[in-house]
């Protein structure tokens, strides 16, 4: 949203308290459980070596190099580089050229720079690559048994299961609550009392208006086929979006209002936590995360969980369990 913190209006609090939800949890299928085993045997499966020509998903150990008018190109030498198809380590002119050898080929392409590629020299030009093919190997398929268990520190594939079971019951009742808690969060702001600037959201709205449309054009489709899709007016959808941008400011004014009530605080220790646990999610240095994102924005976010545990634990919930 547009509006900040200081400029927030006064907030009146609702019912927050023994708010009625519906939490629902999807179960855990024993089909979830035997995929999520495949995937582990597909991970972890070994890559052997094979004459079948190379194709995506196998393990490839090749040199490259780069020639310009018969020349080689500066810093383009590369020796046994081992890289998976598939996977973006090659450029894509280079993989398209792996597919289909074997191992001990010897094979060139040509590929044509960008017109205004970071090494001006090379900018518009064609250049030949050469590739020598050392060994392509393929995953061998590992029987789902007990000894690929303990491969992963399990006595039994029993006990994989049961592990694999019990991290995806913990998802579940995780996404239950974060819906719920959502859904909490909208009944509390949608119970507050406050004098909303209509002004600002109008102008968020207007700004997903915006946005829609801009991705309709690269999507070269228009805003009258995509209402008619919808059977909608364009009317209704900016409509959609005014209550949506009311909807989050009653929410941001709702966290707030409630965190003050419940003496709900963040401290720096949560904080920098949150950090930690975002750049292990995201497979990112923390530094990155931080420049992204400051300490208030994580701070805000933080509080918005505890806000919303809050409203779970005070809440006059009813758990079901949906059907597979």
């Amino acid at each position: 949203m547009e509006q900040t913190a200081n400029a927030l209006p006064p907030v009146t609090l609702g019912q927050y308290k023994g708010l009625p939800v519906t939490r629902r949890v999807r179960p855990v299928t024993e089909a979830a459980v035997a995929s999520e085993l495949k995937s582990l045997a597909r991970r972890h499966a070994p890559f052997c070596a094979t004459s079948a020509p190379a194709a995506r998903g196998m393990r490839v150990t090749l040199d490259f190099e780069g020639f310009m008018d018969g020349a080689p190109i500066p810093e383009s030498k590369m020796e046994n580089v081992t890289v998976v198809l598939g996977t973006g380590q090659l450029m894509p002119a280079a993989e398209d050229a792996v597919y289909g050898h074997k191992a001990g080929e010897s094979f060139r392409f040509d590929f044509t720079y960008p017109a205004e590629f970071r090494v001006p020299e090379l900018s518009g030009k064609t250049a030949q690559f050469a590739i020598t093919l050392h060994t392509v190997e393929q995953k061998q398929p590992v029987p789902l048994d007990d000894a690929f268990a303990k491969t992963l520190g399990f006595d039994t594939v029993d006990a994989l299961k049961e592990s694999i079971r019990e991290k995806k019951r913990r998802s579940h009742e995780a996404n239950a609550d974060r819906i719920a808690g959502a859904a909490l969060l909208g009944l509390a702001g949608a119970n507050l009392t406050a004098e909303l600037d209509n002004a600002i959201l109008d102008q968020n709205a207007d700004h997903d208006m915006n946005a829609l449309r801009e991705r309709l054009r690269r999507s070269k489709m228009t805003m009258e086929l995509y209402c008619k899709a919808g059977q909608t007016t364009p009317d209704e959808v900016r409509a959609a979006f005014r209550r949506d941008a009311e909807r989050k400011m009653r929410s941001i004014l709702a966290v707030q209002a409630i965190a003050k009530a419940e003496q709900i605080t963040v401290s720096n220790a949560e904080v920098d936590a949150e950090y930690v646990r975002l750049s292990k999610l995201h497979d990112t240095p923390e530094e990155e995360i931080r420049k992204v994102l400051s300490r208030d924005a994580i701070a805000a976010a933080v509080t918005n969980q505890k806000v919303q545990r809050f409203l779970i634990d005070h809440a006059n919930i009813t758990s079901v369990v949906e059907k597979e």
